[in-house]
């Protein structure tokens, strides 16, 4: 597929130039690894293995529902292995992991029993020790066993590219894991984002790649030019104008799907805007957005990750209630995502 997206000023809004001012205070370096730290690192984080889970059951419907499964799960061990640390329980919970006979006084879901069924791609144990070394070293120095499962399913495979492209792409925050986990040959991809410091950072680790500047409010691209339109902890930093307006360039452009991964979403029946020196901190609602969507004739579906999660995981809390996907459909009438089992 051939993109047309333009680089030129007028393309980018009075509010897109002040979000860009905003984060090119933080240095090329720091955006390069402000958001692959803790929690947020990408094969760690729930919301980014489900979002990979997306593309991969998109590229290959049904096949890897085990596997997605699995990486969920280590999602979820990992998640409280870093509350612990941050709670100063690091230590007691490696000797209770470690101890048979401190078992039961784990959550049920770091049980041996629960985790020869539900891991076996993968030891907690040096999961743990893994983390603890990121904690200390940095998280450049961690990476998940699920990178070279991933690659093995894929190599010598292929499926039809579907176009996505990323509004808000950061550094290729995620991107750069689509990439390590083998999928990023399996896509048409574009990203964008307003900030030329996230850009530059982004094609000197994929010049191959079309990373482009631009604003999420106006995208010079025809209607419906990509399958998926996917944005990643975005609308929540917009005033309400420019929500709106990226919302409706979203729309627009999807041909198939949105996948709006939201970090602080409720049910509230409206936006709760907060400005925070020059730009905003939103708390959004997901029946408002839903509207929204629906309006533009998507089918919307919530997916809280918090509940994804613990009603797979007993005992297991996550650490953002807040956190969400949420999902349109242009077609009402297609099949159901199944990026997970129900």
């Amino acid at each position: 597929m051939t993109t047309s997206l333009s680089k030129t000023p007028e393309m980018i809004t009075a509010e897109g130039q002040r979000l860009a001012q905003h984060w090119s205070r933080y240095g090329q370096d720091q955006l390069d690894s402000y958001l692959i730290q803790d929690v947020e690192h990408p094969s760690i984080n729930p919301q980014s293995t489900l979002i990979r889970a997306f593309v991969i059951d998109r590229l290959f419907p049904g096949e890897f529902v085990d596997i997605i499964e699995e990486e969920l799960f280590f999602a979820a061990c990992a998640c409280h292995v870093l509350q612990a640390n941050r709670q100063g329980r690091l230590r007691e919970l490696f000797e209770a992991v470690r101890n048979t006979k401190a078992d039961a006084a784990l959550p049920e879901f770091l049980r041996r029993g629960f985790r020869l069924v539900t891991g076996r791609r993968f030891d907690l144990e040096q999961l743990i020790a893994g983390l603890a070394k990121a904690i200390t070293l940095g998280f450049e120095h961690f990476s998940s066993p699920f990178q070279d499962v991933w690659r093995r399913q894929f190599q010598g495979r292929s499926a039809t590219a579907p176009r996505i492209i990323e509004l808000g792409c950061g550094s290729a925050n995620d991107y750069r894991f689509w990439d390590a986990y083998g999928i990023a040959p399996q896509v048409d991809y574009v990203g964008i984002d307003v900030c030329e410091a996230n850009i530059s950072n982004a094609r000197s680790r994929f010049p191959k790649i079309r990373f482009l500047t631009g604003d999420a409010c106006c995208i010079d691209e025809q209607d419906r030019s990509f399958d998926v339109v996917l944005a990643c902890d975005l609308l929540e930093h917009l005033s309400p104008a420019a929500l709106d307006a990226a919302l409706v360039e979203i729309e627009r452009l999807a041909g198939d799907e949105v996948w709006l991964s939201l970090f602080n979403a409720s049910d509230a029946a409206a936006h709760d805007f907060q400005p925070v020196d020059d730009y905003h901190w939103n708390t959004l609602s997901l029946s408002e957005t839903s509207r929204h969507l629906g309006a533009a004739g998507f089918s919307t579906e919530v997916v809280s990750i918090a509940d994804v999660l613990e009603q797979r995981f007993p005992g297991y809390r996550h650490y953002n209630r807040a956190a969400h996907i949420l999902i349109g459909r242009r077609d009402v009438n297609g099949p159901p995502i199944r990026p997970v089992k129900a």
